[in-house]
């Protein structure tokens, strides 16, 4: 009997109200975590003078954020499945609760490291089960409600500059902290509850085990195609650490530059839905790999604008480029490598984004030092993205199915 019910029970599942109820929260989970974390322009000035710290101190503070953001949460996708999803969750609220309470206190660079690791390690957390959990309750809808909860990735950047703008000039910066954080653990614990992966058929797909993980890899293209994809992501996390410094220096002022980094995640959400749809219509990686070659193009001309106008314009392009890139990576993985154990498999390329995350703004900061400008660090970082763009497309080529 138990055989026949949970095939029933989980069809019954999906595509039903759970799940929307799940990509509702999912939404708001992600606006919240993105805006906090991937909106560290904006607030990266005050860090420096608030705990008087050097640009080299702030830049490597977001480099270990968004490493450990994707490693953890990396590390997490690939044994998901040994969790149960509300002790984790319920954890990951502590360590945020933690990190608000330790900001109001620390006055040294070791300890808004120690705050920032731990927003990066519940953030990843947090991030990897709402983007794994989402697609596992959907069948004809998947499509959909995966691009419905990757817009809160669009959101964050697109609201919370101006939410961090209006606090600062409210309670500044370690209350406004309490405010956004305090707000993200409300949603993390509601989270809690109504988070639950749907009832389970009887397939038994292949153990997260050691020979899986060296069959992964050992292949040459899957460490292409994740090493690659680091690559051509390298300049979201170069403008997430420097962008709103960069704009001021130029003469922009702090408000209207943290609304050009708006530009991109507000431009983002729209062309996440129509890449998806362009995607399916010319191909996923086609439309893939023009995105990154837009992204390439838009760091190569950036240090060459000097008008508000044209920055703006470059910025948009971002976000033309960010939508399809943000999308369709996971679906173009997946139909290369295979949907067996898709949550471990897509931990393995977080992890791979960590190395990326956390050495690019490091690498970038260090060029714009050495060469007394902006122009060396975009070119440079113009030829990563290319680079990873060659790397993606040959490793997610039809051939590379022989690791499945």
């Amino acid at each position: 009997m138990t055989g026949t019910r949970e095939p029933t029970a989980h069809q019954e599942a999906l595509d039903s109200t759970q799940g929307w109820l799940i990509v509702g929260l999912g939404i708001c989970v992600l606006t919240m975590i993105w805006g906090t974390i991937f909106t560290f322009t904006v607030y990266a000035d005050r860090l420096v003078t608030i705990f008087d710290l050097t640009q080299l101190q702030v830049s490597s503070i977001f480099s270990i954020t968004t490493a450990v953001f994707l490693m953890v949460g990396g590390l997490f996708g690939v044994f998901a499945a040994r969790f149960s999803l509300q002790p984790v969750l319920v954890m990951v609220g502590a360590a945020l609760i933690a990190a608000t309470v330790l900001l109001q206190i620390v006055n040294s660079y070791p300890g808004v490291v120690v705050v920032f690791s731990l927003l990066g390690i519940a953030g990843g957390t947090a991030f990897t089960i709402t983007v794994s959990l989402t697609p596992q309750w959907f069948d004809s809808y998947q499509g959909l409600a995966t691009s419905l909860t990757m817009t809160g990735i669009g959101l964050g950047p697109l609201v919370l500059p101006f939410v961090w703008i209006w606090l600062f000039n409210q309670v500044g910066l370690r209350l406004s902290f309490a405010v956004v954080i305090g707000a993200t653990t409300i949603l993390v614990f509601v989270s809690s509850r109504l988070y639950r992966r749907p009832p389970k058929n009887l397939q038994n797909p292949t153990a997260v085990d050691i020979a899986w993980l060296g069959k992964r890899v050992k292949n040459i293209r899957f460490l292409s195609t994740a090493i690659g994809f680091a690559l051509t992501f390298s300049w979201y996390y170069v403008l997430s650490a420097h962008l709103v410094r960069m704009l001021t220096a130029s003469g922009i002022n702090t408000k209207t530059a943290a609304a050009g980094f708006s530009i991109i995640g507000g431009v983002s959400i729209v062309t996440r839905i129509s890449g998806g749809l362009i995607g399916d219509w010319v191909g996923q990686r086609k439309t893939f790999s023009v995105s990154v070659f837009l992204a390439s193009l838009c760091a190569f001309v950036f240090p060459f604008v000097h008008s508000n106008h044209l920055i703006y314009i470059v910025l948009f392009g971002f976000g033309v480029a960010l939508g399809p890139l943000a999308s369709l990576w996971s679906p173009i993985i997946l139909t290369c490598f295979g949907s067996e154990n898709a949550v471990a498999t897509v931990g393995l390329i977080n992890i791979a984004l960590a190395g990326s995350a956390f050495l690019a703004p490091l690498g970038i900061n260090e060029l714009h030092h050495m060469a007394g400008g902006r122009t060396l660090p975009f070119i440079t970082l113009s030829a990563i993205v290319i680079l990873g763009a060659i790397l993606f497309y040959w490793g997610t080529s039809p051939t590379s199915v022989d690791l499945v």
